[in-house]
């Protein structure tokens, strides 16, 4: 009996029903489990775009000939349309939008929408003039109409999103309603919803889904009267969205499919639905097989008359965001699901991983990937049970190929001979020296290896952190000038919520926690107590609010850091307030080169503010991140051989720049990593708000030479994995916890602490 989730994979047999999908598309689910050889599936192809470097494809339309017409942003970000009478192989010439509708740059688009008619709607934000908000119509004929959208329901002319209605009127959705206004003149014809938050809507065929106040209403797209619930409809979609419909617009689109489906897509993948139905079918399923990830947004779907669907995805999540247009058509002669199919084994959600993934994917589309979550946040399910769990099926040869090591006790699988040794393929990638030394055994085996590491760093005063050099040594600081900092950003936003504090600081430490005989060394543990203690109520006296009224606030941060921790570990969203004195010091993990220009940023405009490296109890610490392994009774081996020797390659190694800097070598050392391929000023700024005080906005400058080789030498010298064992890490930061909130003493708590881990230890 498997434990841990497996997902299968849905696909489309060839469609006779008449309600159904139009086209060679069929309404029947066949499980990829069922037969071993299932032909059929939809195959994705990525289309050219009119130009190059396009930033964004906002919007898809097939004109009454059949012309595909899109709406884009260039590689200036200006506003575009273009035309291809051949489902997208080549482009006529475009068409400036920003030329024709005779907008400044005193003015911004924040809407734009085609009609199968011909026309183009925009909404701008007028940055001067009476009008702050104003729409622009274009016709077919090239006829411009401006409107002012100042006087929308609530008083609010702020449009996020527009579409075409079946009519041929326009929809308008602001914060806190939906409209409809004619195109003609702009006049409102009438009102969906007004007063509560509407989040999302959608139009699929005569279908207009609304989604408003955390629930879903129906009308008809053509008359605007409500129609009944689509029960089945709505419980997927809420039960996607973690029973919460409130999500950000561009994270699904609808169209219609035939004279009664809904289709769908969503991070989650592609969907239909028959009005009146009992069940949501699903055409693909998430992320791998397609160019939809949990990074992406969703712009817009449409069809075309031979039941092709086409999307356009932003991916502004990458190295350099483009927009994308993609193609999904059915083909019968395609398996429907590969012959390889290789299990990856996550103990928590793991975006960038998830990227790489699908980049593998599309370079080896007969392997079929399968990913496992085993701890999703919706089941109870905590990081015991599903260890427990994994470690039953890796015993019984059910379990998976692939493991992402990340918090899991790497030393007790490794003792317990549950991995493969991988050392032959580092060996070919070439790690470097310091990173590889960490991971490899007496005998030169390797068992598991990350695929990118973080650089601890505190950051401040440059008097004070030059002294800083271990976590005593930090406590000492914050107790000394805790009389000088009074707001609620002394010494760093860590410092109110403990459970943050304490996990932080407990990955920088936990290496000296654990004796040679594999026993919690109860002195050091004791001793991380006292110190984190210190910083924690220096914060306190410093002018925290009280413990009593922020201990909700503070345990859902420590949810929203735990779930999301490498972007809240990071150094760069506690730098700012550091740099405008309001704080003493900051600390946190460099992951890329944009955290390190606004580093050095900052320190070149104020000379008070310099860096060191950020000690623990522990010193010289990396932060292993996407640690790789292979069961070693793996059944698909050589799939994941292949797979973690992907992760490794060159090409791999330098991507996905925000998830820590590159293990192999070859990269860490070349001038083309660090340069960015780019000159002088990075092309964006930072700025923040805290406690209602706004920042001022920092244009970052790419860093000097000297600068950037001081960072890689530092990467160099760091030899001592953070983090390990999740099991290990909850029950010392769980007794500590209760000692920061004054459940209990020092003593008790620490041994509670030595007790839980003594016990998971002997299990």
């Amino acid at each position: 009996m498997k434990y841990w989730r497996k997902r299968i994979v849905y696909m489309m047999a060839i469609m006779l029903s008449a309600g159904g999908i139009a086209g060679n598309m069929g309404s029947e689910i066949v499980l990829a489990e069922e037969k071993e050889t299932v032909k059929g599936r939809y195959a994705e192809q990525k289309l050219s775009l009119p130009e190059e470097n396009c930033k964004a494809v906002i919007d898809i339309c097939f004109l009454e000939d059949g012309t595909m017409r899109i709406a884009y942003r260039d590689s200036e970000a200006k506003l575009k349309t273009a035309d291809s009478k051949d489902q997208g192989k080549s482009w006529e010439t475009p068409r400036d939008l920003w030329e024709e509708f005779g907008k400044s740059e005193k003015a911004e688009p924040m809407t734009v929408n085609l009609s199968k008619d011909g026309g183009i709607f925009s909404s701008w934000n007028c940055l001067e003039g009476e009008n702050t908000f104003l729409a622009v119509y274009l016709s077919a004929e090239e006829t411009k109409k401006e409107f002012d959208l100042t006087l929308m329901p609530e008083g609010q002319g702020y449009v996020y999103k527009s579409q075409f209605s079946p009519s041929g009127n326009i929809l308008l959705m602001g914060d806190k309603f939906l409209c409809e206004i004619s195109r003609e003149d702009g006049r409102l014809i009438r009102t969906y919803e007004s007063g509560g938050y509407v989040t999302d809507f959608g139009i699929a065929g005569n279908q207009l889904l609304v989604f408003a106040d955390d629930t879903i209403h129906y009308y008809s797209a053509k008359t605007g009267d409500p129609l009944p619930e689509e029960t089945v409809f709505t419980e997927h979609l809420q039960m996607e969205s973690g029973e919460n419909t409130e999500e950000v617009v561009s994270s699904r689109v609808f169209t219609g499919m035939g004279e009664q489906g809904i289709l769908y897509v969503s991070k989650k993948g592609i969907y239909v639905y028959n009005l009146g139905g009992s069940v949501v079918e699903q055409l693909l399923s998430e992320g791998y097989l397609t160019g939809i990830s949990s990074k992406t947004e969703l712009m817009d779907v449409e069809t075309d008359a031979d039941g092709n669907i086409y999307l356009a995805v932003s991916d502004r999540y990458s190295d350099n965001p483009t927009g994308m247009l993609l193609k999904y058509g059915y083909d019968k002669e395609q398996e429907a699901v590969p012959g390889t199919e290789l299990d990856i084994y996550m103990l928590k959600r793991d975006t960038h991983m998830e990227q790489m993934i699908s980049l593998f994917q599309k370079e080896y589309p007969d392997i079929s990937v399968t990913v496992q979550e085993g701890m999703t946040g919706e089941d109870g399910v905590t990081a015991t049970d599903a260890m427990k769990n994994l470690n039953t099926e890796i015993m019984s040869g059910e379990g998976p190929d692939v493991l992402l090591m990340d918090n899991l006790d790497a030393e007790n699988y490794i003792e317990r001979g549950m991995l493969e040794d991988i050392s032959g393929i580092m060996e070919k990638a070439g790690i470097l020296e310091n990173i590889q030394k960490a991971y490899e055994e007496e005998d030169g085996s390797i068992y598991c290896m990350p695929v990118r590491f973080g650089i601890p760093i505190l950051a401040g005063g440059s008097g004070e952190i030059d002294n800083a050099v271990n976590l005593e040594k930090i406590a000492d600081m914050t107790e000394k000038y805790e009389n000088q900092y009074s707001d609620s950003f002394f010494p760093a936003y860590q410092t109110r919520w403990p459970g943050v504090m304490l996990r932080f600081f407990g990955e920088i430490s936990a290496s000296e926690w654990m004796k040679k005989d594999r026993t919690l060394d109860a002195e050091k543990v004791k001793d991380f107590f006292q110190q984190v203690n210190r910083i924690y109520q220096a914060g306190q006296k410093a002018g925290n609010a009280s413990l009593d009224s922020t201990y909700e606030y503070a345990e859902k941060m420590e949810r929203i850091y735990d779930k999301n921790r490498r972007e809240e570990s990071s150094l760069n969203s506690y730098l700012v307030p550091c740099a405008d004195g309001q704080a003493l010091f900051s600390y946190g993990y460099l992951f890329s080169l944009e955290e390190l220009f606004l580093l050095t940023t900052i320190e070149k405009q104020n000379s008070d503010i310099s860096h060191r490296l950020l000690n623990g109890q522990a010193e010289n610490c990396f932060s292993p991140e996407m640690i790789m392994g292979i069961s070693v009774k793996a059944r698909e081996k050589e799939a994941a051989k292949l797979f973690v020797s992907f992760l490794f390659s060159e090409e791999q190694q330098k991507n996905n720049k925000e998830a820590g800097f590159p293990v192999r070598k070859s990269v860490y050392d070349s001038e083309e990593y660090w340069e960015l391929g780019q000159e002088g000023n990075i092309e964006y700024g930072f700025s923040s708000t805290y406690n209602g005080e706004s920042h001022d906005m920092i244009t970052v400058v790419h860093s000097a030479d000297d600068q950037i080789k001081e960072i890689q030498k530092l990467g160099k010298t760091l030899t001592m994995p953070s983090g390990g064992s999740r099991i290990i890490q909850d029950s010392v930061l769980e007794a500590g916890k209760r000692y920061l909130y004054g459940g209990t003493d020092l003593d008790k708590a620490v041994e509670q602490a030595v007790s839980q881990v003594k016990l998971y230890l002997a299990e």
